[in-house]
């Protein structure tokens, strides 16, 4: 079978992560932002499928970030929906178009997809980021361009100067956490109560970049804290519960963990494709 035709279960993610509820601080079908909704983040999914179809059929990660980009504006999805989640998928689908594969060797082929991409994937990157503007980007002065500014000469220079961030730590070091969540979620029980879990174990154990880029390391640190409790909670009172007393510390300061949920995203998206595998090989 034409192994592009498993980008769909390979999208999964990119659908089912929006949809869990509760979640502390973030989007949900019954808690939007002010600036995004539930809907926001099914278009944007059904944008991204799109783009990692382009970028599996011309196994070219360039041309997928670009297919995002021109899809998003076209449609006026202009707000930082799912980059880091969309950007975790985009290697992976680039790496199907060489054949059908294990979710672990599949990692190990976008790792590899990475390592070797250069000005090229940089540029479009950069322009991706320019359109979409995400909030907790600031001014950066180091050895890359800051966005806005130029553009950088490698891909690889820019996850490893932002190798701090658990999105761009994944692409550099071959999703290790994505691959530790898939383990979470091989495991009894519904899925939602198995991402759910698979998140709180996430964030006790790394914390959330994205909360400490926006917040600061002691905000950083006490969520991870946070994120302990709430596991030694889920233990007594369920997860759901748990995930609740979560939110209601998280939402009203503000806190949003997206580093963790674009790693939960693309680890849903590895359990669907490998459940579906066996029937499209």
């Amino acid at each position: 079978m034409e192994p592009c035709s498993a980008v769909p279960a390979l999208s999964f993610g990119l659908y089912y992560e929006p949809s869990l509820h509760p979640k502390p601080g973030a989007v949900t079908p019954l808690a939007p932002h002010r600036d995004k909704d539930f809907q926001d983040f099914l278009l944007s999914a059904s944008l991204a499928e799109l783009s990692l179809m382009e970028s599996c059929k011309k196994a070219s990660l360039s041309a997928g970030l670009k297919k995002y980009r021109e899809l998003s504006i076209a449609l006026g999805l202009t707000t930082n929906v799912s980059i880091g989640s969309a950007l975790l998928h985009m290697p992976l689908s680039t790496a199907l178009g060489d054949g059908l594969a294990s979710p672990e060797q599949l990692a190990r082929r976008a790792h590899h997809i990475v390592t070797k991409s250069g000005e090229e994937e940089a540029r479009e990157y950069y322009m991706l980021l320019e359109a979409f503007k995400p909030s907790h980007l600031g001014r950066y002065e180091g050895p890359v361009p800051s966005v806005g500014s130029g553009y950088p000469s490698s891909f690889i220079e820019v996850l490893k100067v932002a190798s701090w961030d658990m999105v761009h730590r994944e692409l550099l070091t071959g999703y290790p956490l994505s691959l530790g969540v898939l383990r979470e979620l091989r495991g009894e029980g519904p899925l939602k109560s198995k991402a759910l879990r698979a998140l709180l174990l996430l964030l006790s154990e790394n914390g959330d970049t994205l909360i400490g880029s926006k917040y600061g390391f002691s905000a950083y640190k006490r969520a991870k804290e946070e994120a302990r409790e709430a596991l030694l909670l889920s233990e007594r009172v369920g997860v759901e519960k748990a995930m609740s007393w979560l939110d209601d510390l998280w939402r009203p300061r503000g806190w949003n963990p997206g580093a963790a949920l674009d790693v939960l995203s693309v680890s849903i998206s590895f359990y669907n494709y490998e459940r579906v595998l066996p029937f499209i090989s």
